[in-house]
């Protein structure tokens, strides 16, 4: 799918070397790696309305299953920035099981948070994590205070959890127990509880056919803040109705994060609101997002 842009705004494409994968050089190993990253309405960055930054899901589903939220209406007066993890897209696919968890991701994230403040001078930015990147993106604000990172990172102003369990293992049971209480094929619970388009979307279609390095997250369990909620940006969970992510798997980020949260649940939808509901689901981001800059949300 063609993303909008006009002839003198084209997406801005990069790549990062991550440090944590340069070797010393007395080993023998790996290249360094990287990931690729994409900014679509680039001469946006700096405007009134911060970038919204989205964490696709998978493990390793490339983000181009969310290419077509960059054409919805209520988001094409701010940019946005898209990536692939390792192991999938046009980043680095290492074979090794080593570099692939959900912390090690989280680290990248902020290495490319870093690289867009020291690149573009980014100030300041909105995040939405889709599945297993509502994950990465809770673990990348639990370590924004640390020393390391505190002073070089630009700042987060809200942070939408879209579809986004706080324990994967749990989600998986919940998905099994939706698959055998209903008795459908599998592709009849892929059409409830999935992707309940009419047809399938083309983005995700390619998206799946391109899945990267197979690697898995059911051990993750979130835990709670280890600091001041205070500094955590405001934050918004949105799930579909019928998203086999059900509302057991996601009520626990109220706990964890200590802090009122706004929960909208979209009807008509499942796992994939942003593809079942396109509209609907871009509203509610950016009316989120302009509240948050406005100081409405705390």
């Amino acid at each position: 799918m063609l993303l909008t842009s006009s002839s003198v705004d084209k997406p801005k494409l990069g790549s990062l070397l991550l440090r944590r994968t340069i070797s010393p050089k007395s080993t023998i190993a790996q290249p360094p790696l990287r990931i690729a990253y994409r900014i679509i309405r680039p001469t946006l960055l700096k405007s009134d309305h911060a970038p919204l930054l989205f964490i696709h899901g998978g493990p390793s589903l490339p983000s181009e299953y969310l290419n077509p939220i960059a054409d919805e209406t209520p988001l094409q007066d701010r940019s946005l920035i898209l990536y692939d993890q390792l192991g999938c897209g046009w980043s680095s696919i290492p074979r090794e099981n080593k570099w692939y968890c959900i912390e090690n991701m989280a680290l990248d994230l902020l290495e490319l948070l870093q690289h867009l403040k020291k690149q573009y001078d980014l100030a300041s930015y909105h995040m939405c994590g889709h599945s297993l990147g509502g994950a990465i993106g809770y673990e990348v604000l639990r370590h924004t205070q640390d020393e390391e990172y505190k002073d070089n990172l630009p700042r987060c102003l809200s942070f939408i959890l879209s579809n986004a369990s706080t324990n994967f293992d749990l989600s998986e049971s919940e998905r099994n127990r939706l698959l055998k209480e209903s008795r459908h094929t599998m592709n009849e619970f892929i059409a409830v509880h999935v992707c309940r388009t009419e047809k399938y979307p083309e983005a995700l279609r390619l998206a799946i056919g391109r899945r990267g390095k197979e690697w898995s997250a059911n051990n993750y369990v979130a835990v709670p803040l280890d600091r001041n909620t205070e500094q955590f940006p405001s934050v918004l969970i949105i799930r579909g109705k019928y998203d086999f992510v059900t509302e057991i798997c996601t009520h626990g980020w109220k706990d964890l994060i200590g802090k009122p949260i706004q929960e909208i649940v979209l009807d008509g939808c499942s796992h994939y609101p942003h593809l079942e509901k396109p509209d609907d689901y871009s509203k509610v981001l950016q009316h989120f997002c302009v509240a948050s800059e406005s100081g409405k949300l705390s």
